[in-house]
């Protein structure tokens, strides 16, 4: 099912981006902050940080007013993962493999990955998208009570395929720079594992999937600021309402250069 969602959209991609054609595409840069966890380890909470680096390019197919639509596209390189500090201090030895338990737990993962987003932006000032990404894990190490463990990226405990859903928000904060806000979870499972008590007991085989947030700053190529400024303040020529706005506009400068003026006198 995933495979058949993601083929559609990359045939959705294709369909708009030829209707674009004659639309400027956008290209941006990013650079984010990642909080991340593995759902289904038994470790709760954001405690792993990683990196959102990457470009994009922006296909807006759709425009009425101030409101339109954008695709986009990204690759990026993703670090995700979890982590847990010690738990245990009484310095127990695990009988089996000779380590003291103390409960330490830290996976790092770093993913390829490329993010397809439906945009809807308003006044060019907001956007809200949803989407879906393709991530191909690169590198993985993986630390147990503090002691680095056999599994890596290809030893096969982890699926290196990855399907995502995202959701992401951005807000300009100035010019071409955007501030972003973003939640990505997967849509199958990374990696299957049992877990087990203290006493050895098995406690059941558990799905991971990562779960993670992250903060961005967005920089747009090629925009043209002029298409920034709100509709009802451009003069376009042929329209009363705007022209009688420019002009109380440039009255009303006009005005305060002139009392700016007259009070640099009196002084």
């Amino acid at each position: 099912m995933k495979k058949y969602i993601l083929i559609g959209l990359f045939i959705l991609f294709a369909t708009f981006s030829n209707v674009a054609k004659a639309q400027i595409f956008l290209g941006e840069a990013f650079v984010g902050y990642n909080i991340c966890q593995v759902d289904g380890d038994q470790i709760m909470g954001f405690f792993k940080p990683g990196i959102n680096v990457g470009v994009g390019v922006i296909a807006p197919v759709w425009r009425i007013r101030n409101f339109s639509l954008e695709l986009s596209m990204e690759v990026l390189y993703n670090q995700k993962g979890a982590k847990q500090g010690r738990k245990f201090f009484d310095h127990a030895i695990d009988p089996v493999t000779g380590i003291e338990i103390t409960g330490e737990y830290n996976v790092n993962m770093s993913y390829g990955e490329v993010p397809f987003m439906i945009y809807f932006t308003d006044k060019r000032l907001a956007s809200a998208g949803v989407g879906v990404s393709y991530a191909r894990l690169m590198g993985l190490t993986e630390y147990e009570h503090g002691v680095r463990t056999g599994v890596t990226a290809t030893s096969g405990e982890y699926d290196q395929n990855e399907f995502n859903i995202l959701a992401d928000v951005k807000l300009r904060v100035y010019k071409r720079w955007k501030l972003g806000f973003r939640y990505s979870y997967s849509l199958n499972p990374i990696r299957k594992r049992e877990y087990f008590n203290l006493a050895g007991e098995s406690l059941g085989i558990f799905k991971q999937y990562n779960n993670l947030f992250t903060f961005r700053l967005t920089y747009v190529f090629n925009e043209k600021l002029e298409d920034l400024q709100r509709e009802e303040y451009r003069y376009t020529g042929d329209n009363p309402k705007y022209h009688n706005k420019a002009l109380e506009r440039q009255r009303r400068k006009l005005e305060r250069q002139r009392e700016r003026e007259e009070r640099r006198k009196k002084e």
